[in-house]
């Protein structure tokens, strides 16, 4: 098995390295539904002027991944989409297509019991088209008119106003058919995400904790989201991660927590004891806890904060890396001990702290349950009980 398996962001990002050295890339969180049990399709022909207006009334919703996206609201999905990437080039060649007439590619869109459609796919022509008849192209430098630069006579340089009528009515008039589904039964919602994910025109499949946030949109969910935008967590992380990695390492420490409190109390029953892989037993974590209560949320958010503000108080920024690198399975150890010895001892203080991360650095099993088989039991065992033992001296 790979052990050395590396997030890494693009080029000139600072995006935070996380390691996990069980990492399996091969593994799926949740086994994929059979279509033809979980979904029921049927095709309709759109015209362009259509499908614009349906786009501005938000009769046509794009699930964006941002949780406070307003479209998101009321769907009964989390956003799995990511934002619109294309290029003006590619816009300017797609309007130039209906134009002369060539067939476009289709889109996929999900029936809501609303009646409002979600994009599945066709985010980026969709988009497009609705700036195109807008008149305006947003871009990272700002709005500016929608003029089609790349695109040969006679349609170069024309805005929609400016195109000759008969040109206006002929991609206003144009078909473009989608494919739309319906989710039937307990698995269908799950293979909605699954078949997003395998049509994807963008070509980057969803990561793991991408498709645990909107299968699984209950309170365990937006506790993540909102322990994450701790000031303390950030300076430990660093920038928020494109694919969620942040989010991911707070659940793997929640999950986590609920077994080292059950070694604690001796309590050995299937619910609080770990079962690898670690990928289905976060997922197993949110599907427990989508109801989780007000006060339970409380304290996981209050102690959390006080581990992180003393985390950084005892060793600055870099409390949970090595080498630069955030080891997840260091960092979850760690956090679950310090949060326990909170609850245990609020009044524990960053010298303590200090003693505690020296310690662990200098028991040769520890480090060994961190950096080789993390996954396994006896490896998830011995980390936490190191690290328990470390910060509360029990």
């Amino acid at each position: 098995m790979n052990t050395d398996n590396t997030v890494k962001g693009p080029a000139g990002n600072d995006e935070t390295e996380v390691l996990d050295p069980e990492l399996d890339e091969d593994e799926v969180v949740l086994g994929p539904p059979s279509a033809e049990e979980s979904l029921r399709y049927f095709g309709v022909d759109f015209d362009v002027e259509g499908l614009v207006r349906r786009f501005e009334r938000k009769e046509l919703i794009v699930p964006r991944f941002d949780p406070e996206e307003p479209e998101n609201q009321g769907t009964g999905y989390s956003g799995f989409q990511r934002g619109f990437v294309w290029g003006k080039r590619q816009m300017d060649r797609f309007i130039e297509s209906i134009l002369l007439g060539y067939p476009v590619p289709g889109i996929f869109l999900v029936e809501l019991k609303s009646r409002q459609y979600l994009v599945l796919d066709g985010q980026q022509r969709l988009t497009t088209l609705r700036d195109f008849f807008k008149g305006e192209v947003v871009t990272e430098k700002g709005a500016r008119e929608f003029i089609l630069e790349y695109a040969a006579p006679p349609f170069k340089g024309k805005t929609y106003e400016t195109l000759e009528p008969a040109d206006q009515r002929v991609l206003n008039n144009a078909l473009i058919q989608a494919t739309v589904t319906l989710p039937i039964g307990d698995s269908g919602k799950l293979a909605i995400y699954t078949l997003f994910e395998r049509i994807n025109s963008g070509g980057t499949q969803l990561k793991d904790q991408q498709i645990r946030v909107a299968i699984f949109p209950g309170r365990a969910t937006q506790l993540v989201r909102s322990m994450n935008l701790d000031a303390n967590w950030r300076k430990l992380f660093g920038p928020k991660h494109r694919d969620l990695r942040d989010q991911e390492l707070i659940l793997r420490y929640l999950a986590l927590k609920r077994v080292a409190v059950a070694m604690e109390q001796e309590d050995d029953s299937a619910a609080t004891t770990f079962k690898p892989p670690m990928a289905s037993f976060m997922s197993a974590y949110l599907g427990d806890n989508e109801e989780m209560s007000e006060t339970d949320r409380e304290r996981e958010v209050g102690e959390f904060q006080s581990a992180c503000a003393l985390l950084v108080e005892a060793a600055g920024d870099l409390a949970l890396r090595r080498n630069n690198v955030i080891n997840a399975a260091r960092a979850d150890s760690i956090l679950t001990g310090l949060t326990l010895a909170i609850r245990k001892d609020p009044s524990i203080g960053a010298a303590r702290v200090r003693s505690a991360l020296a310690m662990l650095e200098g028991d040769a099993s520890y480090l060994e349950s961190t950096q080789k088989s993390t996954s396994h039991r006896a490896s998830v065992k011995n980390r936490l009980s190191a690290a328990l033992k470390a910060f509360t001296g029990s």
